[in-house]
């Protein structure tokens, strides 16, 4: 009861800048700059209201899911990945809040009561020399920044358990079949067989968990880098403050970081049936048994074909050969801007 509430009250504050946001832009008289700033900020309020939904929606799923893997646990190289990703979101979250502070304090012209200013976009131009006032407005634009990653870190960080946890069977699995392959014993092989079947089915439910939210986040991904490569366009043209690029590419970096643990954490996922078909071609004196241990064999190598490929609604699938496909595309974005950039300066030159 106490998520759901937390949940609501992220929800309805993320809602709440995204709509001021939205009126601010398109009523804005602001330059390029702060427009900029605008839909970045509008993009990151849409994604983590979207982010709560799923969440929220998929709520008795992750707790299944979650009260599933821990009879298995997962391996030791993930929980050390899982706390590595835990301290960036928390040291990032801090970082973007404290240097528009910082920014602001370091320019001597700004007094109590000013609206915000830049790169803190002002949303709720309310002028008051009351202290209090001023500090509580800075901490409801800082809400969505802690929003933001407390729901990306959410999202990173149970994924990646979840793939842990498939492993974790996989392992538990590989070490049965081995048993019943080893004893020659139907019993042994038909609990692992049901085990295998069982698995299979957390992977089933790990996908349509994490679904819709991979697709955002990839998408979202995308968006920011074109909206990086036209900000530096932009910024090379003296149209948009160098500040804002920088705010773009810390979050092309994140983004990076995000889709790479997707990338390598479903890649892993692709090969768990190798150690089961080896368990069973390595026994050989296995195919001299009799009908019924024969079937069962053939049974589990079956199952065994069943690929473990991670596609997001048939449009991409997660694994190593994405994230290149993402850095060839930045690459080529980004020779395409600046042979453009280079052209247009040439005949200004002339």
């Amino acid at each position: 009861m106490r998520v759901v509430f937390f949940s609501c009250c992220e929800f309805t504050v993320s809602l709440f800048l995204a709509i001021l946001t939205y009126l601010s832009l398109v009523y804005s008289k602001e330059d390029l700059s702060m427009r900029f700033y605008d839909l970045l900020l509008l993009i990151v309020e849409i994604v983590v209201c979207s982010l709560i939904v799923i969440r929220v929606y998929h709520q008795s799923q992750h707790r299944d899911m979650y009260q599933r893997s821990q009879k298995v646990g997962i391996p030791e190289n993930y929980r050390r990945k899982i706390t590595t990703v835990i301290k960036y979101h928390l040291v990032m979250s801090n970082v973007i809040v404290v240097i528009p502070v910082l920014c602001t304090i370091s320019l001597d012209w700004v007094r109590m009561g000013d609206p915000f200013t830049f790169p803190s976009i002002d949303v709720l131009p309310i002028k008051t020399t009351n202290v209090t006032v001023y500090v509580c407005k800075y901490i409801l634009y800082a809400l969505p920044t802690y929003f933001a990653h407390l729901e990306m870190c959410f999202m990173n960080v149970t994924f990646m358990y979840s793939t842990g946890a498939v492993k974790g069977h996989f392992q538990i699995l590989e070490e049965r079949v081995e048993e019943a392959m080893a004893t020659q014993d139907e019993e042994k092989l038909k609990i692992a067989i049901k085990y295998h079947q069982q698995t299979l089915k957390f992977f089933k439910d790990m996908k349509t968990v994490y679904e819709k939210s991979l697709l955002i986040a990839i998408e979202v991904s995308m968006l920011y880098i074109g909206l990086s490569g036209c900000t530096m366009i932009q910024v090379m043209q003296g149209f948009v403050d160098p500040i804002i690029l920088g705010l773009c590419m810390g979050s092309c970096v994140s983004t990076f970081m995000t889709i790479s643990i997707y990338c390598i954490c479903a890649s892993n996922m692709y090969d768990l049936h190798d150690g089961i078909l080896n368990a069973i071609f390595e026994q050989q004196s296995c195919f001299s048994r009799n009908k019924s241990f024969k079937q069962l064999v053939l049974m589990m190598m079956t199952r065994a074909t069943v690929s473990l490929e991670f596609r997001v609604y048939s449009i991409f699938t997660i694994n190593l050969n994405l994230l290149v496909k993402i850095l060839k595309f930045t690459y080529t974005l980004l020779n395409v801007l600046l042979t453009s950039v280079n052209r247009q300066f040439k005949e200004t030159a002339k």
